[in-house]
């Protein structure tokens, strides 16, 4: 039998009776936690393979025997319910069975991304105050430099690692649905990202007996999401809570080809990917994704060209637009789009089960159809609230009189929205100043108070402009005293500074120095009058060979002429997101196969350009992605080992 075709038996269930008896036990329980849940599975199943991730399989008998054991070590040293546990890992197989591990230990799991600075991992661990934190050896040197204490770092590959000791199965605690799952940070318009609380209820609501995704046990999930993004919640336990597999991709590989490959490879039949990641799936086509039954995007507004091209190229999937923030667990309402769409826009569509859609003046009474307000949302989905914040969760989460006379609380999102008479919900922007680039929610007011912390600045303003295609931050700073320095240097200096703060998607591209700010009758800052920013010309224009190919792309996602050969891609306000779009039309152009972890470490057009002049066609992934692959494999292998 062909290895792929075993592998896809095994995945599912069998056909017999236990197929029924597990859809069963795949039904919406309020009070059941996920750990349950995949237990369940696993002793039903245990040889049905429940993740692949770069080379690495593991069983639902495997993956929760890993969760245990490890589970036992954090009970022994110290977790207790209620306890907050880090993950400072990428996205990969050891990570998923520290989640697993850190629910069954009764705690919940807050995921820091290793990219993010020292400055603001440093805020979200004291912050959480995590009593333990799950590390690797990529970032051992990165915990070392944050205010956690030694003894509370476990190395998740040791411990999968080291042999397998007396269980503690009955020491686990008892934990019901209303119980905290994970916390997972935020931007916040106060200045400091917050921890929004999700509890197990709001993970088995979106996932089980839901009427916008037919999870089946012989489905292939694909999981992109980094694991400090809340669609991570739907791809890895929409799958694990449903008998699925899940198919993982590391971090250092991810590019569209990448993605396109494992589809096919794997026979992926669901996903959600950003709506950047669905977009330049849709732009730079490739591999025949034949397996896909249903492909969701959110995270931003969506391109209905874009939906209608990929229902063109694949009118046997379902394709779905996704919304929903953080505080309602992930989706709070779906639009499937049909083959014969023809408006300008999508819709949100309509409430997910288990919970409501509400639409309220600023009175929170319910309007009507027809009639714009601000978009709530009532059910089993909404987060317990903001960790350590009783006063924003008390202003957000709200009790509200609906239409019908219930009493319900609700999360208000800020976001204006008009329902049709039929409940079919339409974006209409924000009511404050947050927005979203490549998927990620910022606050702008965040961006402003660290920018203000600046001892070199007397105040700042963040803006959002439109270039093309591409949405650019800028900020205008008002300096203290410039030092003797020019305008171009001091807003250099500045942004360096902001970047050692901040993560980089919420460094600003561009800065402008101002010596006042132009203000309205009442004193502040009069937004509307901030001069456009208007593009310098690069030193050289670049028009010729490899060099030329790059910037033109370089052009077209950063939406400015402002980039020089010798220029890093990120200084001028790029985002990985966008560098993967020009990973990806460089591929398509030069039609070769390119490494993405090349393109990240060659962020200059000459530097990118010698590169790609000196490297083979057909490159392989780099030494790092490769060494990455090879620990997973080794550390699941001495696991494997360690149980016999």
């Amino acid at each position: 039998m062909h290895h792929k075709q075993q592998r896809a038996e095994r995945s599912g269930f069998d056909r017999s009776g236990s197929v029924a008896q597990i859809a069963a036990r795949c039904a919406y329980e309020r009070d059941a936690t996920v750990h349950d849940s995949v237990a369940r599975i696993a002793r039903a199943r245990p040889d049905a393979i429940a993740i692949t991730f770069d080379g690495v399989e593991l069983t639902y008998g495997a993956f929760e025997h890993a969760a245990t054991k490890l589970a036992a070590r954090l009970i022994s040293m110290g977790v207790r319910k209620g306890d907050i546990v880090g993950l400072l890992l990428p996205r990969a197989a050891k990570t998923l069975i520290a989640k697993l591990a850190i629910l069954k230990a009764g705690a919940a799991y807050a995921p820091f991304d290793p990219a993010y600075p020292v400055h603001h991992l440093s805020y979200m661990i004291r912050d959480s105050a995590p009593r333990a934190l799950m590390i690797d050896q990529e970032s051992a040197s990165l915990a070392a430099s944050l205010p956690v204490a030694r003894d509370c770092l476990v190395d998740a590959d040791k411990a999968l690692a080291a042999p397998t000791g007396n269980g503690l199965q009955e020491a686990f605690p008892e934990v019901g649905g209303g119980d905290a799952a994970y916390v997972m940070y935020t931007s916040g318009s106060t200045g400091r990202p917050k921890g929004v609380v999700v509890p197990h209820r709001g993970i088995q609501r979106l996932v089980r007996d839901q009427n916008f995704v037919e999870f089946r046990s012989d489905d292939v999930v694909l999981h992109t999401a980094t694991i400090s993004f809340d669609a991570a919640t739907f791809e890895i336990w929409g799958a694990l809570l449903n008998g699925a597999r899940l198919v993982g991709i590391g971090d250092r590989t991810l590019s569209m080809q990448r993605i396109a490959n494992t589809i096919d490879e794997e026979r992926v039949s669901v996903m959600l990917l950003t709506t950047g990641l669905f977009n330049l799936l849709v732009d730079h086509p490739s591999g025949e994704l034949a397996s896909l039954r249903h492909v969701l995007f959110g995270g931003e507004v969506a391109s209905a060209d874009r939906a209608r091209r990929f229902l063109a190229a694949h009118p046997e999937c379902r394709l779905t637009n996704a919304y929903g923030p953080t505080e309602v667990t992930v989706i709070a309402s779906t639009f499937d789009v049909p083959s014969d769409f023809r408006d300008d826009t999508l819709p949100i569509g309509h409430s997910i089960a288990h919970g409501q859609i509400h639409i309220l003046d600023d009175d929170r009474a319910e309007l009507p159809p027809g009639q714009e307000g601000q978009l709530a949302v009532s059910g089993d989905g909404l987060a317990i609230g903001y960790l350590n914040r009783p006063e924003l969760t008390q202003e957000r989460f709200v009790t509200i009189t609906a239409r019908n006379g219930e009493s319900l609380r609700c999360y208000l999102t800020g976001d204006m929205a008009v329902m049709d008479p039929d409940g079919l919900l339409h974006f209409r922007g924000r009511r404050d100043r947050q927005v979203k680039i490549d998927g990620k929610r910022i606050e702008l007011d965040e961006i402003e108070n660290a920018l203000r912390r600046d001892e070199a600045l007397a105040d700042a303003v963040v803006q959002c402009h439109q270039a093309g295609s591409a949405r650019r931050m800028v900020a205008y700073l008002r300096p203290h005293s410039m030092g003797g320095l020019d305008d171009i240097t001091f807003a250099a200096g500045v942004l360096r500074r902001l970047k050692g703060v901040l993560p980089a998607h919420m460094v600003p591209g561009r800065a402008i120095v101002l010596q006042k700010f132009p203000l309205n009758r009442a004193g502040k800052v009069d937004r509307s009058r901030l001069p456009a920013p208007t593009e310098a010309p690069a030193a050289t224009t670049i028009t010729e060979g490899i060099e030329g190919i790059i910037a033109r792309h370089w052009r077209r996602v950063l939406g400015t002429d402002a980039g020089g050969l010798d220029q890093n891609f990120f200084d001028l306000g790029g985002t990985s997101m966008q560098l993967m779009r020009v990973h990806a039309a460089l591929e398509q152009e030069l039609g070769r196969s390119i490494d993405v972890v090349s393109v990240f470490e060659h962020p200059k057009i000459r530097s990118l350009a010698r590169f790609l002049e000196k490297a083979p066609d057909g490159d392989q992934p780099g030494f790092e992605a490769r060494s990455r692959a090879a620990r997973q494999k080794r550390v699941m292998s001495q696991f494997r080992r360690s149980r016999q």
